[in-house]
């Protein structure tokens, strides 16, 4: 053997077969993949194209690691069965199923161009009601197909959501991987008491975790936690200890959406029934969660008179943390990091007089309304704007600091609604 052949560079089959992954020009069915798109947890997903029409398309496979796992295999073939029961134009649909030349099982489905709702989120921080409302009601139209059908999904997270590019924009729901199949009980509710339930636990219902029957309204459940962090920016329940968890699913009230950021009390109202503990208080459909969702973002708050709340003159200093590298996953250093500056501004902002009008897991919101007069209104700006850039100084001189955090303070003046604050009852 020369020394040429010990060190020659692997090739891409072999670089692929290394990774886990199948080479492209592999053949499943009639299409020919192209490379590799993403790796779930018991499947990789590549493009596609059909070997004749060219028509392009995503292929997933079950990986060859856990094939022998006769409960992947279930899940899998569970996946595609939903799927095929479906056909609606916001669930992706599928072409073909079958088997590789090593009986790995696969389907071929149509391939998406775009972003998950998690990838939104994360690069918006929270979306206005109106952007909640346009790109929940398809995702209800979905899941309302599904409950048709007799199929719970019981994943409905912001990743298992899927934002195509192009106009008119598209919304998918993605992963029936965990999705429960039902036949119809004795009476209107379709029950299953198969142990206990799969699924995320940051979404999950209460009867959902505690394994006992459970019909379409854990998914109303996961939608009311959707809810939140789609108008709020973040979870209702956050906690990196699941048991703790779970028990703030089993017993915690959510906080009203409002007391975080500034939204109607009849959208706290939504996400609260949502999220009702017992799931007779919750909605009995998506379709009627929809309903009472378009007339929460389409009415003034209950309790106004004489029209929207009085506006005046303010300044707000904005503090937004993002992480470097697009990790999705918070270790406990770098999640001890986000809370140090976002502890930080806090206090800060509350000792210069600021009123704390949102915080989130990633960015917090001072607001301090401006005097009469220009020359005072003047001075309070420019006051503002030495709190930002003491603000900005703390952090970056912060003990501790991780180099995957990068902090944003900004400052900006403008009209704000100032709603009096609600009598406790």
């Amino acid at each position: 053997m020369t020394k040429e052949d010990e060190t020659r560079p692997f090739s891409e089959v072999e670089r692929a077969s290394a990774r886990g992954e199948l080479p492209a020009g592999t053949l499943a069915g009639e299409y020919i993949l192209e490379g590799f798109i993403a790796r779930g947890g018991c499947g990789v997903v590549y493009a596609a194209r059909h070997a004749r029409s060219g028509r392009p398309a995503a292929v997933k496979v079950l990986s060859e690691a856990v094939a022998h796992s006769r409960r992947v295999v279930e899940r899998f073939a569970r996946e595609i069965e939903a799927l095929r029961l479906i056909s609606h134009p916001n669930i992706v649909e599928i072409y073909e199923v079958g088997e590789l030349n090593n009986h790995q099982p696969f389907y071929v489905m149509e391939r998406l161009e775009g972003q998950t709702l998690d990838a939104l989120i994360r690069a918006e921080t929270r979306l206005a009601p109106r952007e909640a409302l346009d790109l929940f009601e398809p995702i209800c139209a979905a899941l309302g197909a599904a409950h048709a059908a007799g199929i719970i999904h019981r994943d409905v997270k912001a990743s298992n959501i899927f934002i195509c590019s192009g106009k008119p924009r598209t919304v998918k729901l993605l992963d029936f991987g965990i999705a429960k199949l039902m036949g119809p009980e004795e009476g209107s509710t379709w029950l299953t008491t198969a142990g206990r339930m799969p699924g995320t636990p940051s979404i999950m219902a209460p009867e959902q975790i505690l394994g006992g029957p459970i019909d379409a309204r854990v998914d109303v459940y996961a939608l009311g936690v959707l809810l939140h962090r789609m108008l709020v920016g973040r979870l209702p329940f956050h906690t990196h200890d699941m048991d703790e968890m779970v028990r703030k699913h089993l017993e915690e009230p959510p906080m009203p959406p409002s007391l975080r950021v500034p939204l109607p009390l009849e959208l706290d109202a939504v996400v609260l029934r949502c999220m009702e503990k017992r799931r007779e208080r919750r909605f009995g459909s998506v379709e009627e969660l929809v309903r009472a969702l378009r007339e929460a973002i389409g009415e003034p708050a209950s309790g106004t008179k004489g029209g929207s709340d009085p506006t005046q003159p303010a300044v707000g200093v904005y503090l937004e943390v993002r992480t470097r590298g697009g990790s999705d996953d918070l270790d406990d250093a770098l999640a001890a990091d986000i809370g140090q500056v976002l502890d930080l501004a806090e206090s800060q902002l509350e000792r210069a007089g600021f009123i704390l009008a949102s915080t989130t897991g990633n960015e917090v919101l001072g607001v301090r309304l401006l005097p009469a007069g220009a020359d005072a209104e003047r001075d309070e700006r420019r006051a503002a704007l030495r709190v930002a850039a003491a603000l900005h100084e703390a952090v970056v001189r912060r003990a501790g600091a991780d180099a995957r955090v990068h902090v944003n303070v900004s400052v900006h003046a403008d009209d704000v609604q100032v709603r009096p604050a609600a009598q406790p009852e």
